[in-house]
């Protein structure tokens, strides 16, 4: 797997609860796809590896400082958010950097590619 070999931890799809979460994101892409919406994967975990800041379980506080400090602005700004929310903003933020055509795209193009961004963008306003 490309992540293992950028040294990106994961949790292997195989596992129990991995399983779940899995067939609930294909059952939703299907949906969102016949609403003629465009669907990629990401995973918000290598996108601040990549992005060299902290995951949540390093601690919410450091991970919501660093998303201002990207150039967030908002609630992200203004009040705590849980992890979810600000692995949300992550995920928002990587979304962005593919609508503008500026990202990593890996994985087996006749399955889903997970869209991540492009290393080295540390810093640049968002």
């Amino acid at each position: 797997m490309v992540l293992m070999w950028m040294g990106i931890k994961f949790f292997p799809i195989t596992i129990g609860p991995m399983r779940t979460l899995t067939a609930r994101g294909i059952r939703l892409k299907k949906k969102l796809e016949r609403l003629q919406l465009e669907v990629f994967e990401t995973y918000p975990g290598a996108a601040q590896d990549l992005l060299g800041i902290p995951r949540k379980q390093r601690g919410l506080p450091e991970l919501q400082e660093s998303l201002v400090r990207l150039g967030c602005r908002g609630d992200v700004a203004t009040r705590r958010l849980t992890g979810d929310e600000l692995d949300s903003i992550n995920c928002a933020l990587v979304a962005k950097d593919y609508a503008e055509g500026s990202y990593l795209a890996i994985g087996d193009p006749s399955e889903i590619m997970m869209i991540l961004p492009r290393p080295g963008k540390v810093g640049k306003a968002r």
